[in-house]
């Protein structure tokens, strides 16, 4: 395997896995700023091996739409309103 240029870490945090899927968040250099990605599960672990990615521990839904919520509001802009 060829390495890899240096760059910032990169993550993995499987959110949940079911009938042959795995959901996983991904990121790279904060694992606080991430996207969703789901594949089979082969496919997922060629892609963290490929990443060379951290696998973080799960976190409980309820912190992790907390820290989402807390990411979007501190970004500047418009707001919907409640």
């Amino acid at each position: 395997m060829k390495p890899l240029p240096d760059m910032p870490s990169r993550f993995v945090r499987v959110t949940a896995r079911e009938a042959g899927w795995i959901q996983f968040e991904f990121s790279i250099g904060d694992p606080g700023l991430c996207v969703e990605l789901t594949m089979r599960p082969a496919q997922y672990e060629a892609f963290r091996r490929k990443q060379r990615a951290f696998e973080l521990p799960d976190i409980p839904a309820a912190q992790r739409d907390h820290e989402r919520r807390h990411w979007h509001d501190s970004v500047p802009g418009e707001r919907p309103h409640d």
